[in-house]
């Protein structure tokens, strides 16, 4: 596991629907989003689709997050340059 900005991540996302970055603003199951859904990513305060593909940046950001501190039990902070 892996905590990132407060998140736990217990595998690498494979969809933007997977990441708990993503609000969908689905309250009837947490966690699971409908195919059709738009949400904000909170991380890079972009829209995405549920059944989007990671972003090359954030497929690194994985990556190197779980490569570094996969059951260190530290966390990540990631900010964003503005």
């Amino acid at each position: 596991m892996v905590n990132i900005n407060g998140f736990d991540f217990y595998e690498e996302p494979g969809i933007c629907g997977t990441c708990p970055f993503l609000i969908t603003g689905n309250t009837n199951v947490p966690g699971i989003s409908c195919h059709s859904n738009r949400g904000l990513c909170i991380q890079w305060n972009e829209a995405h689709h549920t059944w989007a593909n990671i972003p090359r940046r954030c497929k690194k950001l994985f990556k190197s997050a779980f490569a570094q501190y996969n059951d260190s039990g530290e966390t990540l902070v990631i900010t964003n340059k503005e």
